[in-house]
């Protein structure tokens, strides 16, 4: 089980393969879409990530578990400045580097600005960034990726639209299980999660992996600066079929994203993997060569899509040549 700051080392050193494509078709205009993984150290020395609760009142994905951020506004609009921005009007956190130093005392810097491009159930193109948090004035012996975030004077603001709540997990949560079980420091570790679990779902014709995490909200590892945030989801926290506590569902694309995160920061992915991150090659396929996430709004079978046409298949709109590369490539999502 690696430590936090062999965890960021990791993630820093990271690079992910060039891709064929260009840019316009990767991430493409009024489709495009970025979130921040904001990580910061925990009170036990961990690295923990910071997650949303989206508002009820959303029209997508309403009550999900989530990382800040959201649409492109304008097509020269760098997918950095849009994970800021909506970083901001969600959460509160500061776009000025200078204002984040002098109001608050904390500093960002970029992780990982290499990771791929994620299709959402939404037909999105989303782009996430890696970033850490911590506090700028340090004592001497201090080491910035080992001592915990302690805020005097926290930005948390939610945006009661958007963001219903704020919380945190620990980055090694999601890989745990991957891990050897023999390993001592394996033994040890605390998932904070109280349940996991995974299926295969088919979504028009290809296999795709959903995951899920179910974490209590009453959680005395929480870091202290979070619980006086007023959480405004006030009692539709999840809860299932005659529970007793309120728990938080980790899954779909953010846990996806997380996961793929963790298994570059605890050094899990080889050559092979590093290809298969992403969904890069099926979101060119659905602009490129079948003309789908256009500027002009939702198509037809886009929409029959989202709302779970069993009927509908990739192969409906993407050439059967290309078909068979995505799945030749990589036969689970």
């Amino acid at each position: 089980m690696l430590g936090s700051k062999q965890l960021i080392e990791n993630l820093i050193r990271f690079k992910f393969h060039k891709t064929p494509y260009t840019w316009s078709s990767v991430w493409p205009f009024k489709r495009n879409s970025a979130v921040i993984v904001l990580l910061f150290i925990g009170m036990k020395g961990e690295l923990r990530v910071l997650l949303t609760k989206r508002s009820r009142t959303l029209r997508s994905f309403s009550g999900d578990v989530s990382f800040p951020g959201g649409k492109a506004d304008y097509i020269q609009e760098t997918f950095e400045n849009v994970a800021r921005r909506e970083a901001e009007e969600e959460i509160g956190l500061p776009r000025d580097s200078e204002i984040l130093h002098k109001e608050f005392g904390m500093r960002l810097d970029n992780l990982v600005m290499d990771m791929p491009c994620y299709l959402s159930r939404t037909f999105l193109s989303v782009k996430p960034i890696v970033c850490f948090l911590y506090k700028d004035k340090l004592e001497k012996n201090e080491d910035k990726y080992k001592v915990p975030l302690d805020i005097r004077k926290f930005f948390g603001k939610l945006n009661p639209g958007e963001t219903s709540s704020l919380f945190s997990v620990p980055l090694n949560d999601l890989i745990v299980h991957l891990l050897p079980r023999n390993d001592e420091n394996v033994k040890n570790y605390r998932a904070e999660y109280f349940e996991r679990k995974e299926y295969k779902l088919n979504w028009g014709g290809i296999k795709w992996l959903i995951m899920h995490y179910h974490f209590h909200v009453a959680n005395n590892n929480e870091m202290p600066w979070l619980q006086i945030i007023e959480d405004l989801s006030s009692s539709d926290e999840d809860a299932g079929d005659g529970a007793i506590f309120r728990f938080r569902d980790l899954w779909g694309l953010t846990c996806k994203i997380l996961f793929d995160v963790s298994c570059v920061a605890n050094g899990l992915i080889d050559d092979k993997m590093k290809r298969e991150l992403g969904h890069e090659d099926l979101i060119v396929g659905l602009y490129d060569y079948g003309n789908q996430m256009q500027p002009s709004g939702r198509s037809e079978w886009e929409v029959g899509m989202i709302n779970g046409d069993k009927n509908l298949k990739y192969s409906d709109v993407i050439p059967e040549y290309f078909m068979k590369h995505l799945i030749g490539r990589r036969p689970l999502w």
